[in-house]
């Protein structure tokens, strides 16, 4: 079966498709798990020539998705339980399923002129439900999901911070979907976030500032509480930027102004909110070093965003 033969057939299939159904999830779930067992297993396929397959799939299914306008985080939570599902019986590492089918999927999300930042919260949702029962953890597969979203956004030109704030929020609601502890999904992915921002030279100001106005967007979804979030995902995002030598004073004061803003969007205490996020992230600056405390507690230091910062210290 040919490249082009691959694509086309994906393509047709998924109009047909989505045009006969509402359930645009589960419809592409199905068509393309079944699609890319059918192709395996008729071509014994593995290897290289299994991931040319996975990403063929994709390719036509996303320009299927395109022809027919359906919408596109729903069709790309679809698409990435279907790949996942569709090829665990020729591969045991799924992680790595995951990373090449959010990057092609992105990639030519970009080239059809789709929502990147919704196709990026779709693509992290469907990589949390696909786990669910598989021996891949399912925080380590919402890393690699958000990972290879903000590397594969950046490198089409896209905006990081609007990626990171979807992707938080589809994360937090596709774990309660699966019924997982949303809290601590939320912290491990901004974390994710982070490292991939640093990684790829992205703006860490304004994606940090978006992970968290995601964090509390999400937190609110799903129910969590909203300071314990903020001061979780605070410390995550401040050990990440360590892990990856960003600049800790940044992270730190974008922060406390995602927290400034998210807490306004969902109508919480603004102050209550800029000073979780700044002890949050002092806390984990201390644990990392005192000079790295320092930093980060001169980077909350005063008025954020028209807040007056309050910084609860010491710890015991």
């Amino acid at each position: 079966m040919s490249e082009k033969s691959i694509i086309v057939k994906a393509k047709e299939s998924v109009v047909e498709t989505i045009q006969g159904t509402g359930d645009v999830t589960n419809a592409l779930l199905n068509l393309v798990s079944g699609t890319l067992l059918t192709a395996l297993k008729g071509t014994k396929a593995v290897g290289t020539e299994a991931g040319s397959l996975l990403k063929d799939t994709i390719i036509g299914s996303v320009k299927g998705i395109s022809e027919v306008g359906a919408e596109a985080g729903s069709a790309a939570k679809g698409v990435i339980v279907g790949a996942v599902q569709g090829t665990k019986e020729v591969t045991s590492d799924t992680l790595e399923t995951i990373g090449v089918s959010i990057s092609t999927l992105i990639k030519t999300t970009s080239e059809v002129g789709g929502d990147l930042a919704q196709t990026a919260k779709g693509a992290v949702e469907g990589a949390i439900v696909a786990t669910k029962d598989l021996t891949t953890g399912m925080t380590d597969a919402a890393a690699q999901a958000v990972t290879a979203a903000i590397k594969g956004v950046n490198s089409v030109g896209g905006e990081l911070a609007s990626t990171a704030k979807a992707t938080i929020i589809g994360a937090a609601q596709a774990t309660q979907e699966i019924g997982g502890k949303a809290m601590e999904t939320i912290s491990h992915t901004a974390g994710a976030v982070i490292k991939a921002t640093v990684e790829v030279g992205g703006d860490l100001a304004s994606t940090a500032k978006g992970t968290m106005v995601g964090a509390l967007e999400g937190a609110k979804e799903v129910g969590e509480k909203a300071m314990d979030t903020v001061s979780g995902t605070a410390s995550s995002m401040i050990k990440a930027t360590a892990q990856v030598g960003g600049d800790l004073g940044t992270t730190a004061k974008s922060s406390v102004e995602g927290a400034i803003e998210g807490a306004k969007s969902i109508g919480v205490d603004t102050a209550e909110a800029a000073s979780a996020a700044a002890t949050g992230a002092f806390k984990a600056a201390g644990e990392i070093s005192s000079s790295a405390g320092e930093q980060v507690r001169n980077a909350v230091t005063g008025t954020i965003s028209g807040v007056k910062v309050v910084l609860k210290e010491p710890f015991k």
